[in-house]
């Protein structure tokens, strides 16, 4: 992967651990949403999610919630950092219908950004459904307003009004783009008949080592770095991811 030189140009705390950074770059290589960065800082590396991007920046929200994130979080704009774009396998945006329905737990959130924007380019109306822990954790809504048709928002304490994760809301969806906890993610794939997941919230970033993170599909054993982190979501043998 090439490696470039980049430096922070915003880095905002959302609410509680939550870090909302972007990065310019001169030139990204993201081509679809859903795409990951690894970022190198304070002599550590680890894959992110990526919100959204452009030609030149990209941004990433993401909790600070272990060495190598809180050692990023810390740092301020103006600081380098050395970041490889563009990297796995996106959302196959060309394949996916109209009256999707984009669903996400407080895990998978950032990702739905950049695809809700990269839809509603196309022409395709959607519906968003996330959940987060607590009212109090709420973060990015605004940011999707314009972007869907309707957005459904529950917490897991009903401190917002409805109570329960996002997969709650499904029952026997057509087509579902989704990204978020494992746990979400395999009681969606039961209410879902097709769509397209992504782990990179799960399997890719609890990785050791994120150039040799796999998981099994009916395609046999795929790589979720490279492969992924976005696949079919009835590829995925749920059973035998932990």
């Amino acid at each position: 992967m090439d490696k470039k030189s980049a430096k922070i140009v915003q880095n905002d705390n959302l609410v509680r651990d939550i870090h909302k950074m972007t990065i310019d770059m001169g030139a990204c290589d993201f081509s679809l949403p859903g795409q990951y960065a690894m970022i190198e800082a304070c002599g550590m590396r680890r894959p992110y999610q990526v919100c959204d991007f452009d030609s030149n920046r990209f941004t990433i929200v993401f909790p600070a919630d272990g060495k190598e994130s809180r050692a990023l979080a810390s740092l301020k704009p103006g600081d380098k950092v050395i970041v490889s774009t563009g990297l796995g396998q996106g959302f196959d945006v060309d394949s996916i219908p109209q009256e999707t329905l984009l669903v996400a737990d407080d895990m998978g959130i950032p990702e739905m950004l950049g695809l809700a924007r990269a839809l509603l380019m196309r022409g395709i109306s959607c519906k968003l459904i996330l959940s987060y822990p607590t009212k109090s954790d709420i973060y990015m809504l605004d940011s999707f307003r314009n972007l869907v048709n309707e957005i459904e928002v529950l917490t897991l304490d009903g401190s917002n009004g409805r109570e329960g994760k996002a997969s709650d809301v499904i029952r026997n969806a057509s087509y579902v783009c989704a990204g978020g906890s494992l746990e979400m993610l395999k009681e969606l794939a039961d209410r879902a008949r097709d769509g397209q997941f992504s782990l990179s919230s799960t399997v890719l970033a609890e990785s050791a080592d994120y150039d040799d993170c796999f998981i099994e599909t009916t395609k046999g054993r795929l790589n979720c770095s490279d492969a992924g982190p976005v696949f079919d979501k009835n590829i995925i043998n749920w059973d035998k991811i932990a």
